[in-house]
């Protein structure tokens, strides 16, 4: 299980160097998983924004929010 788990981190390290040498610009492992971070909770609060608010809008109507 040990191993398993080590074998894990160094995958997501790895990947992040992977990720920051392709992004260049001088951007660190740890600044691209960071912000990888960030933007995957923006994309999740814009997507539960979108739903609530067709959600809240919808109508059995599909005219009515032009009338």
């Amino acid at each position: 299980m040990l191993k398993l788990r080590n074998a894990m981190q160094e995958y997501e390290n790895d990947r992040w160097r992977i990720i920051s040498s392709k992004v260049g610009s001088g951007f660190s492992p740890t600044a691209c998983r960071d912000k990888a971070a960030e933007l995957e909770v923006e994309a999740e609060e814009a997507e539960e924004s979108y739903t609530q608010t067709r959600t809240a809008g919808s109508s059995s109507d599909p005219a009515a929010p032009f009338q």
